[in-house]
Parts: structure tokens; sequence; C-alpha cells
């Protein structure tokens, strides 16, 4: 008999698929090595869409008609887990995707960098900074936002085209 405590299972996340002549949405993202619970809410009687069948893991559950079924799968590495209806006409996926860590939105950073800017000219204007200071502080300004506004657009891969 082992002393050590166990440790906490971890919550499964939950993901929502409606039910109503397909599955809606029939594309989700979950995190990857998570447990993952999915709740199908079936509203229609269409008898194609009283089963689901996941091919990995291999399960197969009946629908609640016109009701709430939930689904729990095992914590699972990176990749799709796809399902279908029991006759295979409608299809869903969740990919699971590993975690990464959390990002600004670049609209929010330039927003940010450009109130900065604005400060900086207002101070300017009131004679507040010299105009080393101002050029001290403003070029970081300058190149973060070229930064954030052009490299995507420099990093884009496209593809190869052998006419």
């Amino acid at each position: 008999m082992s002393t050590f405590p166990r440790a906490p299972a971890a919550e499964p996340q939950i993901v929502r698929i409606r039910v109503d002549r397909g599955y809606r949405p029939a594309q989700s993202v979950a995190q990857a090595n998570v447990p993952l619970r999915l709740v199908f809410q079936r509203r229609d009687a269409d008898h194609c869409t009283e089963r689901v069948i996941f091919s990995s893991p291999h399960i197969e559950r009946r629908l609640a008609a016109n009701g709430t079924t939930a689904v729990d799968l095992p914590a699972q590495p990176p990749g799709v887990v796809r399902f279908t209806c029991g006759m295979g006409r409608y299809r869903g996926e969740v990919a699971l995707v590993e975690r990464r860590a959390v990002r600004f939105p670049r609209a929010s950073i330039l927003r940010l960098l450009g109130a900065g800017a604005s400060i900086l000219v207002l101070l300017a204007a009131a004679g507040m900074l010299r105009a080393e200071l101002i050029v001290g502080l403003a070029a970081p300004i300058v190149v973060a936002i070229a930064a954030l506004s052009f490299a995507p657009r420099l990093t884009r891969i496209r593809p190869f085209n052998r006419s």
C-alpha cells in the first residue's frame, strides 16, 4: 500500500457541440494533455445523429434525443480527434494543441506604443522634454511599431509555384 498522496485529477476542459443536421462547430480547438469533455446538444430527430463515433480513442455513444450527452475523453497528445455520426454523413473534429505562453494581441501593443509616442509629442510640444531625450525615447518606440506592423508580412511563407 502506497503512502504517497494521490495527485488531484485534472479538471476536464469542456467543448460544446450542437447537433442539428451536422455538428456545429464542426471544428474546435482544445488543449492537448488535458482531459476533454465533449458536450453534445442534440436538437434534431434525424436517425443519423443519434450516435457519435470516435476513431481514436475508439468510442461510440448514443446521443439523447433533443437532449444533452457528455462524452469524456482521456488526456491525449497534440493531434486531432475526429468523430462522425452513425452513418458517416456528418463529421467533426477537435484539434488538440500544445499550451502556449500568454500573448498579447498585436493591436493592443500597437495602441500602447502609439499612446506612448503621443505622450512624447505632447511633452515635446509643451517644452518639457529636450530634443536628445525625445530622440532617445522615440527611437525604440518607432522600431517596435515597425517590427509589429511589418514583421508578420515579411515572415509569411508562400508556396513555390513551378510554372
